[in-house]
């Protein structure tokens, strides 16, 4: 036991990061993108491919820098959503499926270790509060509950593409047009976990994980706009068999670009980078990403 909790304490369990970065910002961690939550009218549906790619060289900890650490993932996700009323208001049923590849060299390791598989889906939706296209000012509540049914593999929980675990995310969005070409959002979201009852043969809990969302877009053509994006997360903090683990309480901080083109009326291409700047108790990330949507 001492051993194992030894190794929980210097990697932070790196397959839970791994499940949440390689659904591409919508399954698990529920990343948004800017203008996700602009509404469309009842009966229009989006079926949206996302292809991230997830890298780290390092991993940072209150017990130091891990030169030695290194994380590859690479992921495809589908995710369908339907406009509809029948929430007596305007909300977006949806599901989303991810699946991926992931290679870790963890904290203090002398070799890799890799996975293949389909990831845990989540069904939910977006209940509107406010919906006013005319001032771009919109509010949506987002709900998704993660399913545990993807692949995994207790004896390389790390990099399974399954978390092992029931899920439930809640974000609360607030957008708002501020002149002919700029949009300003902000989001607040908590994540809360299931136990994992098969770590290596033990029981895995895990503290709500609580972020803020923020994006400034910009038209520059009426098919064609940029954004700015802030992530800020905190929290997370694990316990193994019960026993709180020291040093992984999660707190980082991500900045990144999207660029987005409207191809035609019901094609949209996008791409996005983003960076952690400040990362404590976790893999140093980089992330880079191609988002294909399809309006029917």
């Amino acid at each position: 036991m001492k051993k194992r909790t030894t190794r929980l304490q210097r990697t932070l369990i790196a397959g839970h990061l791994c499940a949440c970065l390689s659904a591409a910002g919508s399954a698990q961690a529920a990343d948004t993108n800017a203008r996700d939550f602009y509404s469309a009218p009842a009966g229009t549906q989006l079926g949206v491919l996302y292809l991230p790619t997830v890298w780290a060289n390092e991993f940072d900890s209150n017990a130091g820098t891990f030169k030695d650490a290194e994380l590859d993932v690479n992921a495809i996700a589908y995710r369908h959503v339907w406009f509809s009323d029948i929430c007596g208001t305007l909300c977006t049923p949806q599901f989303v499926v991810p699946a991926s590849r992931v290679e870790a060299t963890l904290p203090g390791a002398s070799q890799s270790i890799s996975s293949t598989g389909i990831g845990d889906p989540q069904v939910g939706g977006t209940l509107f509060l406010i919906n006013n296209p005319e001032q771009r000012e919109y509010s949506g509540l987002l709900t998704l509950l993660t399913l545990p049914v993807g692949s995994y593999d207790s004896d390389k929980a790390d990099v399974s593409a399954g978390a092992n675990r029931w899920g439930a995310t809640f974000l609360l969005n607030y957008t708002r047009g501020v002149s002919a070409n700029w949009t300003l959002e902000g989001s607040l979201e908590a994540q809360f976990y299931g136990d994992n009852d098969d770590y290596y043969g033990m029981t895995l809990s895990q503290d709500p994980l609580y972020r803020l969302q923020a994006f400034a877009s910009y038209d520059f053509t009426p098919s064609t706009y940029g954004a700015l994006r802030l992530y800020h997360a905190v929290g997370g903090e694990l316990e193994l068999d019960g026993q709180k683990i020291a040093n992984t309480r999660q707190q980082y901080t991500d900045l990144g670009f999207e660029l987005g083109h409207w191809l035609d009326p019901q094609n949209q291409l996008m791409f996005t980078y983003a960076k952690n700047v400040e990362t404590e108790n976790g893999f140093d990330v980089s992330q880079a990403m191609l988002r294909f949507v399809h309006v029917y």
